[in-house]
């Protein structure tokens, strides 16, 4: 299934900047292409977030996307959790949840714990992780 998200045109004083979903559902093995509208180039980095920090780490994946580019990939990860972050401007943080079984065949009890178990995680500053200081 292939999923879209938008880069919004931001105000430069804005500081909350958020992508348009801020976060995503897919299956393992779904496309995502990012569509950026801003006037301002944003440099991607893929985080595999985990409950222990010592297991965060940052993934191989990135987009590097101009104005009005697009950019596309292609998440086979097994991990439950991948957050993204611009490495430019570093307070656009989001999120995409894996699911390796049909998100359409579970209950809403599953769902809502299968998420709850994933974004009840306190997650440390993931700039550190940009910057190799961790």
């Amino acid at each position: 299934m292939k999923h879209q998200v938008i880069i919004p045109q931001f105000l430069r004083n804005e500081s909350i900047r958020n992508y348009i979903p801020q976060t995503l559902k897919i299956q393992k093995g779904d496309t995502i292409t990012w569509i950026n509208t801003d006037n301002e180039p944003h440099q991607l980095y893929f985080i595999k977030i985990d409950p222990d920090p010592a297991k965060i780490e940052v993934l191989d994946e990135k987009l590097y996307l101009n104005s009005g580019k697009v950019g596309e990939i292609i998440f086979n990860y097994n991990y439950e959790r991948i957050d993204y972050v611009c490495k430019i401007h570093r307070t656009e943080v989001n999120s995409i949840t894996i699911f390796t079984q049909d998100y359409n065949s579970m209950s809403n009890i599953q769902r809502l714990r299968d998420l709850d178990k994933r974004y009840n995680i306190k997650i440390p500053n993931l700039s550190i992780y940009l910057d190799g200081n961790r």
